[in-house]
């Protein structure tokens, strides 16, 4: 072949290289990640030794993740992502890019920015800060903008660093718009809506015919939210550029916020048509429905797809959720589509959520149908996620507290003990504990918790109720009184707010009125009655079984009048009372044959 045919052929597979790239980057852009993907692994065949590939391809992975973590799997996409970077750094060695990959993914994955260091290191030796002004290129100011925004991965950010980055970057290339775009986020990951929106300005300037800065401010304008302010940009974008898929998908979520489902959706559909109505876009679709909450919609809009195509298994997992989350709950189908998604998934690439919705389906479904043995696999399930993240203090009280509520007083109580050795123990907890040693039959330990709650906190009247009940039940007879001062430091404490304590109070006169009437002491029983007597005047139950108490008393003292008198009383409240009638009847015959017999 002659020089000058090798030259064109070189040429030629150069630009239709570029073009492919390009084409994979337009889509990654677009949020088409799935169509990214297939033009990326075309070109990692074609290509396998250009380090830019790998690294773009691995940058698409992530944003693919981070586009939807409520249901991706990190551990899968970052695997992905760190063996593309891993095979660019082999078969490239010269691209630092990938480099910064291997860091942000470390980043991604652990936040340690130990582990990070050599790789960004190793990125920063190709743009040493004396750079010559014949130097500056524009892939350097692509080396300094990645690293810049490969920090914001970790949980801890040097904000210092990035902004050095940055402002480097700038002073090599001051007219790429992607460094503004670039210092924008990180401002805004600072949560500086100002500055951010001064280098999004700066992006448009130097692009005005790039949706993107536009839609930056506009999701800007959301955040606050001011949904009049954010629209102009959204249409702004539009008109710049029609077939940029994401600004439907803005704008969907624009009047999602604004209540406006019916304009929501339209824009929504449109999002899906300029994606070519592939199933990536229905899918995306489904999931934007579900994080605005349309969980009904997304529903429908899943089941469209896997009608069609099924082999998308995360569906099923979205599918769940939704059924879930939607008003009226579909719990036997959810349950359902969750088993379907955990048959066919990598246990790998499980989430924490998955645990959660799987164990919340069967708890909803068994607590409603009374099924022991549903509800234990929902608590397993539920114990899973949490052993997946241990960081998870509101699942772990959550799991506590219903152990309590359906009796499983063990369990719940060493959950609740779990929470407190990790200092979460809540305002409630050692009051639960309490209950669940008191419920039980466990009194030495409700004794004792009961007991430590009242040395710190004096007035709480629910402690000192407990502990006078734990001592009632320690009682083999009403005589020996063990629980009577515990009910008498109760009453103590609660002094003068009787209204605010009617229940505890009721509990400690009908104790006290008892146990004085077994111990034979009259009169000090009949005072408790008249306490119980007049403690709620709207309460007629309480009033007569206290006068049947003080008849009681009055009867055994042979006190016949003050006895028809008690239970002439009880029919002043109840006319109908069977009992009352009938003492009235037998004590006025018994009080007539004394009389006579005077």
């Amino acid at each position: 072949m002659k020089p000058i045919a090798i030259l064109w052929s070189c040429l030629f597979a150069l630009n239709a290289w570029s073009q492919d790239l390009s084409t994979a980057l337009k889509l990654s852009n677009s949020q088409q990640y799935e169509e990214a993907a297939k033009v990326f692994e075309e070109l990692v065949k074609t290509n396998p030794a250009n380090g830019d590939i790998y690294y773009y391809y691995g940058e698409t992975l992530i944003k693919d993740y981070l586009s939807d973590t409520f249901s991706n799997s990190l551990d899968e996409y970052a695997r992905k992502a760190e063996t593309l970077f891993q095979t660019g750094i082999k078969q490239a060695p010269g691209n630092v890019l990938n480099q910064i990959g291997m860091g942000a993914i470390t980043l991604l994955r652990t936040s340690d920015t130990t582990k990070a260091l050599p790789y960004f290191a190793a990125a920063e030796a190709a743009v040493p800060l004396k750079l010559k002004k014949k130097e500056f290129t524009p892939d350097k100011a692509v080396i300094l903008t990645k690293l810049a925004t490969a920090q914001l991965f970790g949980k801890i950010i040097n904000y210092k660093k990035t902004f050095n980055y940055l402002n480097r970057a700038k002073v090599i290339n001051p007219a790429d718009p992607e460094i503004y775009l670039a210092t924008g986020d990180v401002y805004l990951k600072q949560n500086d809506a100002s500055n951010a929106l001064v280098n999004y300005n700066q992006a448009l300037i130097k692009d005005p015919k790039s949706p993107k800065p536009k839609i930056k401010i506009g999701n800007i304008y959301m955040r606050v939210p001011n949904i009049n302010a954010a629209r102009p940009y959204f249409e702004d974008a539009l008109a710049i550029d029609s077939t940029y898929a994401p600004v439907y998908r803005s704008l969907g979520e624009l009047w999602t916020m604004a209540g406006r489902h019916d304009l929501a959706k339209s824009y929504f559909k449109k999002y899906v048509t300029m994606s070519g109505n592939s199933a990536p876009a229905m899918v995306r679709y489904g999931n934007s429905l579900f994080r605005s909450k349309d969980y009904a919609g997304a529903l429908e809009v899943i089941e469209e797809v896997l009608k069609v195509d099924n082999t998308r298994n995360y569906l099923n997992r979205l599918a769940a959720y939704s059924c879930y989350e939607k008003k009226p709950q579909d719990l036997e189908k959810g349950l359902q589509y969750m088993e379907t998604f955990l048959k066919n998934a990598n246990p790998d690439n499980l989430i924490t959520r998955d645990y959660v919705y799987y164990g919340h389906l069967m708890y909803k479904l068994a607590t409603a149908n009374d099924d022991s043995i549903m509800l234990n696999k929902a608590f397993e399930q539920l114990k899973k996620a949490y052993s997946m993240d241990e960081s998870d203090k509101n699942l772990l009280t959550e799991i506590a507290m219903n152990n309590y509520y359906n009796r499983r007083y063990k369990d719940a109580i060493e959950l609740l003990k779990m929470k407190a050795a990790k200092g979460w123990a809540g305002k409630n907890d050692a009051m639960t504990v309490g209950k669940c040693y008191y419920q039980l039959k466990d009194l030495t330990n409700a004794d004792k918790a009961f007991s430590e709650i009242i040395a710190s906190d004096p007035d709480n009247i629910e402690a000192h109720l407990f502990l006078a009940r734990t001592y009632s039940l320690m009682e083999n007879d009403p005589v020996e009184g063990r629980a009577a001062p515990k009910f008498e430091a109760m009453i103590k404490q609660i002094g003068t707010r009787g209204d605010e304590f009617k229940q505890p109070l009721y509990e400690a006169y009908k104790y006290l009125a008892y146990h004085n009437y077994q111990a034979g002491r009259s009169e000090a029983a009949h005072s408790w009655y008249d306490k119980w007597l007049n403690l709620d005047s709207n309460n007629k139950e309480w009033q007569v079984n206290a006068l049947r108490g003080k008849a009681m008393i009055d009867f055994k003292r042979k006190d016949w009048v003050s006895a028809r008198d008690d239970y002439n009383r009880v029919l002043a409240i109840d006319p109908n009372n069977v009992e009352a009638k009938k003492f009235v009847t037998d004590l006025t015959k018994i009080i007539n044959a004394e009389r006579n017999l005077r």
